[in-house]
């Protein structure tokens, strides 16, 4: 079976990760070495994602029923989090990349993508809150993580901007949410935890926001199959009955005229197209070179300009769908001449 690719590779070779050598524990993941039940979960869950095994819970294993106690908090601070599963993500990635936690960095670099984040996103956490394409809500929370690693506290202008965005319980659950990962590093890099081989590459979640194709939800081959089937049935009433739209582009190089069925959603002058075969569809990179295009909806044509590709970090201000569709898709917004 060929591998999926693995999404964090660039990122896992960045200078700075640093950890003890994993011949400090030669014998790890032997059950006579593990408490059984905590044993079997890790093995369990290696298989749901494709690596054979969870290091992590194979550590913690070594103490008896310390996983069991952990599991509520983690539980708590990560899926249960007050904080959305955008700024979840981006305080736990920023948190591995300052700790210098390489196991972190390359569980959550696909944690974030289930979470609508695209590689680009995830790559920017490594710049930190200067970077421009940050909200001020998501800059004003990378600072507070950088100020909680270096200082153990966040900063009084800090404090006041991310209060303006985030409620008392959120701003709670982000330290607490800091330090569990700060707590983990420490015994992860102790002990020389390094990723497993090919998690998440095989299993059956690999097939999830594919990066060949720019984050496309679908598998390889569906793509042509509805370019020479499903957009022929649907081609006569799509711009006409809803959901379906019909983009109207022309091709990059030979300036032919083209006609594309997707799905939309128009919202005032907003175009939101959930991009299902990713960012780099025939289509799409034809308005984006174009700067526009034309797009029919309920047997009206209208032009749009300016359009952008974006993911659930980008999204975050838009409109209804746009964040569910940003969960695990990117999307093109594009904004339409006034009627």
């Amino acid at each position: 079976m060929e591998l999926k690719p693995d999404v964090a590779a660039p990122t896992d070779a960045a200078p700075h990760w640093r950890a003890a050598s994993p011949d400090r524990v030669p014998e790890l993941g032997r059950l006579r070495h593990t408490e059984p039940a905590t044993w079997l979960l890790a093995r369990v869950g290696g298989l749901l994602g494709g690596g054979g095994r969870i290091k992590l819970l194979e550590i913690m294993g070594r103490s008896g029923g310390l996983f069991w106690r952990y599991a509520p908090l983690a539980l708590r601070l990560v899926p249960g989090s007050k904080l959305t599963r955008v700024d979840c993500e981006l305080a736990t990635l920023r948190t591995a990349w300052l700790v210098g936690a390489r196991y972190e960095w390359h569980h959550h670099v696909y944690a974030a993508r289930f979470s609508g984040l695209s590689l680009e996103t995830v790559e920017r956490v490594a710049a930190g809150p200067e970077d421009p394409g940050w909200t001020e809500q998501q800059r004003l929370l990378l600072r507070a993580v950088d100020e909680l690693h270096s200082g153990r506290m966040i900063l009084d202008d800090t404090w006041t901007g991310l209060s303006t965005h985030l409620t008392p319980a959120q701003r709670v659950d982000l330290c607490m949410l800091v330090g569990h990962y700060d707590m983990l590093a420490m015994l992860l890099k102790t002990h020389g935890i390094e990723p497993e081989p090919d998690m998440w590459r095989r299993g059956p979640l690999r097939w999830v926001r594919d990066s060949a194709s720019g984050d496309g939800l679908t598998p390889g081959g569906l793509p042509r199959f509805n370019k020479a089937v499903t957009n022929r049935l649907v081609g006569p009433s799509a711009g006409k009955i809803p959901p379906y739209s019909v983009i109207h582009h022309s091709g990059r190089k030979s300036g032919r005229p083209f006609r594309t069925p997707v799905l939309a959603a128009h919202r005032g002058n907003l175009l939101i197209v959930p991009l299902l075969y990713g960012d780099r569809s025939d289509w799409v990179r034809n308005v984006l070179a174009a700067n526009g295009g034309e797009v029919t909806h309920r047997r009206r044509t209208r032009k749009f300009t300016s359009p952008r590709v974006l993911d659930a970090a980008g999204a975050t201000t838009l409109p209804f769908p746009a964040p569910l569709f940003t969960r695990l898709l990117k999307i093109l917004v594009a904004e339409l001449d006034p009627a």
